[in-house]
């Protein structure tokens, strides 16, 4: 797979996940036309470009955690 079409998947996987549509991880998984195994490699992989990746059973869906502001210290 060429590095366009990994970025794609990413793009796609972080659109889904935006709107709340990405199903569990076998959903996921052929949603993307892969593994379930790249679908948590591709997590951990934007995990560790900071983001906070969550399943939501209420929406049945990965999400990312809402960032909390940090409160201005005078």
């Amino acid at each position: 797979m060429s590095f366009e079409q990994q970025t794609a998947r990413i793009e796609r996987l972080v659109g889904l996940m935006e709107r709340s549509q990405t199903g569990t991880a076998k959903e996921l998984a052929i949603k993307l036309n892969v593994s379930r195994r790249t679908v948590f490699n591709d997590f951990e992989f934007l995990k560790g470009k900071g983001y906070d990746i969550f399943y939501c059973y209420v929406d049945g869906s990965y999400r990312f955690e809402k960032k909390r502001e940090n409160p201005l210290f005078f």
